[in-house]
């Protein structure tokens, strides 16, 4: 499957008046420490030094933006302050420190409205829009843009307008099934950037506009706005952007059959990125060549390119999805080639690749769901700081009464003050209860949501393997092939009919495992050996959480290396009445599996929520051994 290039443009434009091509960073510090200009002017050349390191060296960025911030609140100048923690954000973002973003990002807004800034209010909201994006938490992220939108037109910043229309059709891109909404940003973009002879924001609309349109097939539209795009772009230089564009440009030529011409513009997309030392660009040109020769039959060839991909996705390192594609494309190549054994071996090498992407997609929603915590932790921080200010307020007014005319209307102030601020406290007071439910329910919400997560998981990837293990199996064994259908079908009916159950009998939960054993045996070729030492009297007695087994055999068979001369051995038995014990010898593999830890964690907060005897994992001499506390 060809994947479009679609240029992300967010609305970072709280830097755009600073950001030019040649920064003269000396000129800069020289302004800054000279000590007879303005204390604007000096702050104002901390902040175009801050944007000129943001991209490439974040940690010099948000240095300087320390610095900005430090002498912007001692000259108590709230704008600079508001931006300097803007710079930070933006520090934060680029190294995907996407809590610590948000909190700069919200400390800058609540500076910014008290100093009445709405146009670079607009640009800060257009910044958390792009964390809600990276979160794929795309509802938050157009709420976000939409108030930037709002905000720019009503300063009468055309630019800022143009950017957020860009913005909003990303997300909407990014969301599946809304590709009309889409068109319809897009369009409003490209009227705004022809209006303001925009060039540089007319080649990002011409090439948004025709990777939209390849993905509908419409590819006579596509071509015309890729060569718009292209156009633009060299008129201005733009080596990336150019590439892009050809990259695209390639894509439709393939698919309208001209094969000659698409290989002539991959070939120059690489000659680009090799030139930029652009890694993932290479990699995603080299899975593009493949899908060409994979559609003209020629196997030899799209491997060759596949291999290519995966080496480079190698350095870049995992999770990344140049690596998913590639497998992908070396499972469609070798299966087509009929050479299955290959196959089979790039098909694993792709659902591990998939898995790390999407457990560190849910890490990242873990880290979004402490960013709303935060949030309203924050927001009663704010509470309190305004009651403080409240307070001197007070007390200011109460000092400027020093006539002896004024002591009556002074204590009858300060009974009106007393009733007030009894008044306040009791509104404090419940408003502090208010925030601490709401910090106890997304803390209990959390566990939910990680558990419910890890159910949604489990069906499709099991059925995934599950058909393409049995698809590369009956070219070998028709009678095997039946056996593993009927016990694929046990397995999925079991998870399909217990998913929803918070307990099930430890005997229904043995009766799947012994499927679920049988389905991995032919798998692994008998390099699996599951011995389950129970007596059969406690298998109605006690209970257990449903798929409980399924994933700590599933964790051992990840993270162990397994041969027909040293096989992985599971052992499951009682330790005492009550505790189920599930053991494996440690043999780590020699390539280790990126994990996150989330399955395990996930019985143990499971758990957490039925008993409070606590589930125990670890290392005990050779072995990993977890103890499962039995239910009644």
């Amino acid at each position: 499957m060809f994947r479009t290039f679609f240029a992300l443009s967010f609305v970072l434009s709280a830097l755009s008046t600073v950001l030019t091509a040649q920064t003269n960073t000396d000129s800069l510090w020289g302004v800054w420490n000279n000590t007879t200009f303005q204390d604007t002017i000096r702050l104002n050349a901390l902040h175009h030094l801050a944007s000129h390191y943001i991209h490439y060296d974040p940690d010099s960025a948000r240095w300087i933006a320390q610095k900005q911030f430090a002498f912007a609140r001692e000259k108590t100048l709230v704008k600079w302050q508001a931006r300097a923690l803007n710079s930070l954000g933006l520090s934060y973002r680029y190294q995907s420190n996407y809590a610590k973003a948000m909190q700069y990002y919200q400390q800058s807004i609540f500076l910014l409205e008290k100093a009445g800034d709405r146009n670079y209010l607009a640009a800060v909201y257009g910044n958390m829009g792009d964390i809600y994006r990276l979160q794929s938490n795309f509802p938050k992220a157009i709420d976000c843009i939409t108030k930037c939108l709002a905000l720019a037109e009503e300063t009468g910043d055309l630019k800022k307008a143009a950017d957020a229309y860009v913005s909003i059709a990303t997300i909407y891109y990014e969301d599946p099934g809304n590709i009309v909404k889409t068109l319809e940003y897009l369009e409003k973009a490209r009227a705004g950037y022809e209006a303001l002879k925009d060039e540089q924001g007319l080649s990002l609309a011409y090439g948004n506009l025709s990777a939209a349109y390849l993905d509908q097939n419409e590819l006579e539209k596509a071509l015309y706005f890729t060569e718009k795009s292209l156009a633009v772009q060299k008129k201005l230089g733009d080596q990336h952007g150019a590439a892009t564009s050809l990259y695209n440009r390639a894509i439709i030529y393939s698919k309208q059959g001209d094969f000659r011409d698409a290989w002539l513009d991959f070939e120059r997309v690489i000659e680009i990125f090799q030139r930029m030392g652009d890694q993932e660009g290479l990699a995603d040109t080299y899975n593009g060549m493949a899908q060409i020769w994979i559609e003209q039959k020629r196997y030899p060839a799209a491997i060759q390119m596949c291999e290519k991909a995966l080496q480079i996705a190698h350095k870049i390192g995992s999770p990344n999805l140049r690596a998913v594609d590639a497998c992908h494309c070396l499972y469609e190549a070798y299966h087509a080639q009929g050479n299955y054994k290959q196959s089979l071996h790039y098909l694993e090498q792709y659902v591990l690749a998939k898995d790390s992407l999407q457990q560190n997609e849910t890490a990242q929603k873990l880290k979004s769901m402490e960013i709303e915590r935060q949030t309203v932790a924050d927001s009663l921080g704010r509470e309190k700081e305004k009651f403080q200010i409240e307070l001197k307020h007070q007390y200011a007014l109460r000092q400027k009464d020093k006539t002896v005319g004024m002591l009556i209307a002074a204590g009858l102030g300060m009974l009106t003050f007393a009733l007030a601020f009894w008044v306040r406290m009791l509104y404090f007071r419940r408003r502090s209860q208010q925030l601490q439910a709401r910090s106890d329910e997304l803390s209990r919400q959390q566990l939910l949501n990680e558990i419910s997560l890890l159910r949604t998981q489990v069906n499709p990837h099991f059925l995934f393997n599950s058909l393409s293990i049995l698809s590369s199996l009956v070219h070998t064994d028709a009678n095997l092939s039946e056996k593993f259908i009927e016990q694929l079908s046990r397995s999925y009916r079991y998870i399909l009919e217990q998913k929803e159950q918070s307990l099930v009998t430890l005997r229904t939960e043995l009766e799947f495992i012994k499927s679920y054993s049988f389905l991995l045996k032919i798998r692994f070729e008998n390099k699996l050996d599951l011995k389950v030492q129970l007596a059969d009297e406690i298998l109605d007695r006690f209970k257990i959480a449903p798929l409980t087994l399924q994933l700590l055999v599933e964790n051992a068979v990840k993270h162990n290396r397994m041969s027909l001369k040293e096989p992985l051995v599971i052992t499951v038995y009682l330790e005492n009445p009550q505790t189920l014990v599930v053991k494996n010898p440690l043999q780590p593999r020699v390539t280790p599996v990126l994990s996150t830890g989330v399955g395990l964690q996930n019985i143990i907060d499971r758990y957490a929520l039925l008993t409070e005897r606590r589930v125990w994992a670890g290392e005990t001499e050779d072995n990993f051994v977890v103890k499962v506390p039995l239910l009644s």
